[in-house]
Formats: C-alpha cells, structure tokens, sequence
C-alpha cells in the first residue's frame, strides 16, 4: 500500500486549517487544547506542536498564555467565485476583476498531451504562455494556456496582461461556441507553491479547458492551477428527468 510521503504535522494543519477557514471554531472560545487534539488525532504533542505553528505563521489561530488557542479566519473577502453554469461569462468578468503578471510568453512546439486534447499533432506551434492572478494583490491561480499559432499572433504578452483572453479572442474575429473542462486536484510543486504563496505539496483545485470555436476547431487548451481558500466553483441544479427517475442537472448545461 502506497505511504503518503507528506509529514503527519502537516496533514493535520491542512484539515484544521479548513476548518478554521469554514468557521467552525467559535473564535471567542478557546479551540480544543492541545491535549485535546493530540488526543484526537492520536499523535504526540510535539506533532501538534508543530501544526499549530504553521497555523500561527499564517495568523489562522492566536495561542494566548492562560487563556488558550482562539480561531483567527480571514474577515476580508470570501473566495473569488466562478458560476461553472455560466463559463465564459464569469470568465470575462473574472479577468475584468482582478490582476494578471505575465511570466513566460512565446511560441514553442504543442506537448503530446495538449496536443491531444486540442485535437491536432504533437510539435504543432503554438502560443504558450504562463500566468498567475492575483486578487487585491493576492496570488490564487496559475496558468499554463497553449492558444492556437494564426489566433496568438494576433495579441502580445502586454496585451494578455491587460486583456482577458476571451476578449482577446474576440477582437482577433474568433466566433467562441462553446468548452469542455475536466476538475480535480493537485499538489503544488516547488515552482508553483512559491508563486502561489503555499506550500509544497499543498492541495490546489485544477482545471483543465478546451476552448473551442463554432467550427468545433480548439482555439486554446488551459490547465490552471487555484488556491482552495481564495477560489471557488458554485454550480446551480435543478431536478430534471433521468432514465431511471429525476436526477440533479446544471441550470445551464455545461458544453
């Protein structure tokens, strides 16, 4: 059976990180002592020790002598949400509120894998170029876009800087039908975690994206990397009829 090689401290921070971060310790009450969560994850109080040092560093808890340890979640403003019902709209208006620094631009022969998902061979060129965003200075997203050769030469790296994809593509005369996205998860690498202000081997949500036009030809393949705690999916459902009864569907579907 495979052995997680991540320290047993820092699997603990993760989760009560999330749990400060969804507000479920009252932080007017001391949270459990460190006894009690020694106890509770069944490690040594040295272990514990270790986590909560993390938490401190990040300012997530406040260890007071004499009275406790007390929650400390972030009052500023919540995760940067994006409706997956509503794709290109919330993209757009995700680019128009918030910063984009350029770090590698240029035109290099397409990986086997984007490739793939783009529908077009290998060692094809195309425009590749590397992002992150930041919100209110705040770095939660790290991209890596390959955009179709004829599509990318119209646009440089200070225009992607200043202008959201989408409306760049749309200023090149490119008519967007529609994408596909696949979600999971992922570990920050060293490159990725200083970027993005985590640490190493850190949970990130990724997503995957083939924009496509209305002639069904990929005009650009993304994989972006996010921050959990500053982003966020909402997906809206209603009940719609099933083969075998009614079933959860998107509000909109998703192409």
């Amino acid at each position: 059976m495979p052995v997680d090689p991540t320290p047993l401290y820092h699997r603990i921070y993760l989760v009560l990180r999330e749990q400060i971060l969804d507000h479920k310790f009252d932080p007017s009450t001391p949270m459990p002592s460190e006894l009690e969560l020694a106890s509770a994850y069944s490690v040594s109080r040295v272990t514990l020790r270790k986590t909560l040092e993390l938490l401190e560093r990040e300012g997530l808890i406040l260890r007071q002598r004499g009275r406790g340890t007390f929650a400390r979640p972030p009052t500023g403003a919540g995760a940067v949400q994006a409706d997956i019902s509503g794709l290109v709209e919330n993209l757009v208006a995700m680019g128009l509120n918030t910063q984009v620094k350029v770090l590698d631009f240029d035109y290099v022969p397409t990986p086997p894998d984007v490739a793939f998902d783009m529908g077009i061979s290998a060692g094809t060129i195309a425009q590749r170029a590397v992002r992150v965003r930041s919100v209110k200075g705040k770095p939660f997203s790290h991209a890596v876009t390959y955009v179709r050769e004829d599509i990318g030469r119209t646009f440089d790296a200070e225009d992607l800087a200043k202008t959201p994809l989408l409306r760049l593509f749309e200023m090149a005369g490119v008519m967007i039908a529609g994408a596909a996205q696949r979600i999971s998860a992922s570990a920050a690498n060293y490159a990725v975690a200083e970027l993005l202000e985590v640490d190493v081997g850190a949970p990130l949500l990724c997503i995957k994206r083939v924009v496509r036009d209305k002639d069904g030809s990929a005009v650009e393949r993304i994989r972006a990397l996010y921050r959990p705690d500053m982003y966020e999916f909402e997906l809206n459902l209603t009940l719609g009829e099933g083969p075998d009864g009614n079933v959860w569907q998107p509000t909109q579907g998703i192409l």
